[in-house]
């Protein structure tokens, strides 16, 4: 097994949960090997960490496991499969059959995620090392009943670096039927396990939606970045009045309409519009013709997906909701939301308020959100998503 020396500035920081080691923190020289897992071993020479190795990747060791040595074997992953279940056990009540079962590292999957969409699970996995686990992987997840599919997505920078596994691939069971029908919350959606983003669906804006339903009922409600709907289903559902739905992908605003017509039967009364393109120059264009909203949702994609796109992120943002904020009604809502990692919450929500403020508009919040119960964040490096509702008015 292959083993790695670091600082002890580093040592500490991994006793407290730290859960990463890169390349460049590195204070040995470590042999090729073909070992998919490699040991720390403090200063004193006493056993640190076991975890995945992965000398690919400038992200080289993900922590398995502190303080003493584990064999990484079918009861090392299902006793923390089980653990995480548990967790989540409540959904199942709640209406929901679509929902994250392992957030990674959160849940002691170091770079992997696993979501569920009733009887068809998705791995996802972000470091190659899983690969030597995929078997053991199955069988865990076979533990439970009802599965029918498993689907494997890579992360980008894995679709290249397998002979055998691919982007997509059906690990067991016959190829799911595309797309695969979940409920969330009581609503049906239907998703693209194969080709859609991340593993699908935005499972993490679940209590979000739920939020945006209980407001919606006689609203008008712009969605911006819609993708396949979520919002729009939830809203709709509420009671709204009107959904406007902006999005780039025009298979994504099918995909909203199909989602659309699992739930609802065609209605006189709802007015319901599909715009795509842009979504800077879509609301600039929505603000030329004086269109007004009582509530504005804005939930784009990541837009700092490495620390150096910072600044320009933090424009975005900003810019977005100068926008957006625009649209708002007298006496409207307006929900932001970021899921950029490199992004902080405080700085996230003052470029939230810098854009409210540069149209001469305050927002007085009414709550701030961060992430679901099945995506659990135990580490500050990896709690990503953020959002705020507030009522928008003139500044005083």
């Amino acid at each position: 097994m292959i083993k790695i020396k670091i600082s002890k500035t580093l040592e500490a920081k991994i006793r407290k949960g730290y859960p990463w080691v890169f390349k460049y923190q590195l204070e040995n020289v470590v042999t090729e090997g073909s070992s998919s897992l490699a040991v720390i071993y403090d200063h004193k020479n006493r056993f640190l960490a076991i975890g995945l190795w992965d000398p690919d990747s400038d992200l080289c060791f993900r922590v398995l496991n502190l303080f003493e040595p584990k064999e990484i074997n079918l009861d090392f992953f299902l006793q923390r499969f089980q653990k995480a279940l548990l967790l989540r056990k409540d959904l199942n009540e709640q209406g929901t059959t679509g929902y994250r079962v392992l957030n990674g590292e959160n849940d002691g999957f170091p770079g992997l995620i696993m979501d569920r969409y009733d009887k068809t699970w998705v791995i996802k996995v972000y470091t190659k090392s899983w690969f030597d686990y995929l078997d053991l992987m199955l069988e865990v997840i076979k533990s439970e009943k009802n599965v029918d599919q498993v689907v494997l997505r890579l992360a980008r920078n894995l679709e290249k670096s397998s002979t055998y596994y691919f982007d997509g691939q059906v690990l067991f069971g016959p190829d799911p039927i595309t797309p695969v029908r979940f409920r969330e919350n009581n609503l049906n959606f239907q998703v693209d396990v194969i080709n859609g983003q991340k593993t699908g669906f935005f499972l993490d804006q679940r209590d979000n939606r739920q939020q945006i339903r209980k407001i919606s009922k006689g609203l008008s409600v712009l969605n911006v970045f819609s993708y396949t709907g979520g919002f729009s289903i939830y809203a709709i559902s509420g009671g709204c009045r009107k959904i406007v739905e902006i999005d780039s992908n025009g298979l994504a605003l099918k995909s909203s309409l199909q989602n659309k017509k699992l739930n609802f039967e065609e209605s006189s009364n709802l007015e319901y519009q599909q715009i795509e393109g842009d979504a800077f120059q879509k609301l600039q264009e929505l603000k030329s013709t004086n269109s007004q909203f009582d509530l504005v949702i804005l939930d784009p994609p990541a837009f700092a997906r490495k620390k150096k796109h910072r600044p320009q992120a933090l424009r975005a943002y900003s810019r977005l909701v100068e926008l957006g904020v625009q649209l708002v009604a007298p006496g409207g809502r307006l929900f932001s939301a970021s899921c950029s990692v490199h992004i902080s919450a405080d700085d996230f929500y003052k470029a939230v308020n810098y854009g409210v403020a540069s149209v001469q508009k305050q927002l007085t919040e009414i709550s701030r959100t961060g992430h679901a119960i099945d995506h659990p964040i135990k580490f500050n490096e990896l709690g990503y998503l953020k959002s705020v509702i507030g009522w928008v008015g003139d500044k005083k």
